[in-house]
Formats: C-alpha cells, structure tokens, sequence
C-alpha cells in the first residue's frame, strides 16, 4: 500500500477535527469530519487502486465531486453567514452547479472519464465564495487584530489558494502534456499539488484549533 507525504496532512487534518468537534460544531463547521473522511478513503483507495485490480481510478473521483460538492457548499453558507433575502439566489447557484456536475458525469464526460469540467466549476465556486467570506471578514471592526485568529479566515484563504493554483494548471493542461514540462523528474502536476495539498490541510487544521480555543476562551469568560 502507497501513501504520499501529503496525504498525512490529510489524515492529521480529519484527527484535529475530531479532537475539536466542540469547537468545529460551535463553528458551524461540524461537516468537515464527515468531508475529511470522504476525502482520505478516496485519496488512500485512489492512491492504491492498481492493487484492487482497477484499470484507473477516475469513476472514483467523480464520485467524489459528486458527494463532496454539497458539502462544500453547506459549509460556505455557513461561514458567509446568509442572510434571509441572499437565501434563494445562494440556493439556486447550488441546485444549477449540483445539477450540472450530475448531467457532466451522465452525459457529457461520463464515469469512465475524470470530469474535469466539473472541477473547473468547483474551483470557481471556491475562488468566489473564498473571496466573499474573505470581504466580509474584512469589513468587520479590528481587522488586522483579528481576521488571523478567525477560522474562516484560514480556511477560505487556503481554498482561495487551492482554487486558483488548480484552474491555472487545468488550464495548462494540455500545454503541460504536449511539451512534457517537468520540475527534477516529476510531472508539474505531481510537484506542485501535493504541496498545495499540504498548505490547505495544514490551514484546515489551524482552523480547527482556533475553533477549539475559541471555545475555551468563552469557556474561561463565563468562569470569571
């Protein structure tokens, strides 16, 4: 069985979010348990596929698009905090983007081809609604003394990062495989995600920590 270095960022990102449980769900962030362990059975199926006899791995992976784009969208609700009159356009960008992803992965890419398209939509998703949480926690009082204690900042910057650096190479996409463009004796894909990887689900988990002293801190007020 293979596990690659950034996939124990992972595995440490999904502990810290159980450790944290209070403070995630005091957070309204309590759904990136059950996303992180998505995400590590499929990166750690993904990762071995070869051993469970499959020819690729791609059926997997669009299933995961599938699952985890919901989830993703929930927790963005929750950290841009929607208002009453923001609810029903909120609402129908995700049924149209839900809806899309599932007619790409029927109809147009199919299951036995990575549905890319509906990862460039998600990436998209990610770099807006990254910037909207990011704006609205700038506007807020106090700003350069606590945006870097606040979750959501960690969280959404890292996604905004993620994002971004994903459509560029997607983008590339072609131009990286017609001219074999390599960093050492790695593919440009394999060279650059994993680190990406590392930096997301590192701020993941900082995130989740904060979460857990803000609890504490509330914990320790009423005490006094």
């Amino acid at each position: 069985m293979t596990i690659d270095y950034f996939q124990y960022f992972q595995l440490l990102s999904l502990l810290v979010a159980i450790i944290c449980y209070r403070g995630l769900n005091a957070c309204n962030l309590v759904l990136f348990i059950p996303l992180l362990l998505l995400t590590n059975i499929i990166e750690l199926v993904g990762n071995n596929y070869r051993l469970l006899g499959w020819t690729h791995n791609y059926g997997m992976y669009n299933w995961y698009i599938i699952l985890s784009t919901p989830i993703n969208l929930y927790l963005y609700a929750q950290m841009l905090k929607i208002k009453k009159n923001e609810k029903p356009v909120y609402v129908i960008i995700a049924v149209l983007s839900m809806l899309f992803i599932i007619l790409n992965y029927i109809f147009l890419q199919g299951p036995d081809q990575f549905n890319n398209i509906s990862v460039v939509l998600i990436e998209i998703l990610n770099i807006v609604f990254s910037c909207f949480v990011l704006l609205r926690l700038a506007f807020r009082g106090d700003v350069l003394v606590s945006i870097f204690r606040e979750p959501y900042f960690w969280i959404s910057a890292a996604n905004l990062l993620f994002g971004l650096i994903t459509l560029v190479l997607l983008g590339l996409q072609q131009y990286i495989r017609s001219y074999h463009i390599v960093i050492g004796k790695d593919s440009l894909y394999h060279a650059i995600l994993p680190v990406v990887n590392i930096i997301l689900y590192s701020c993941y988990s900082l995130a989740f920590i904060l979460c857990r002293m803000q609890i504490n801190r509330s914990s320790s007020s009423l005490l006094q």
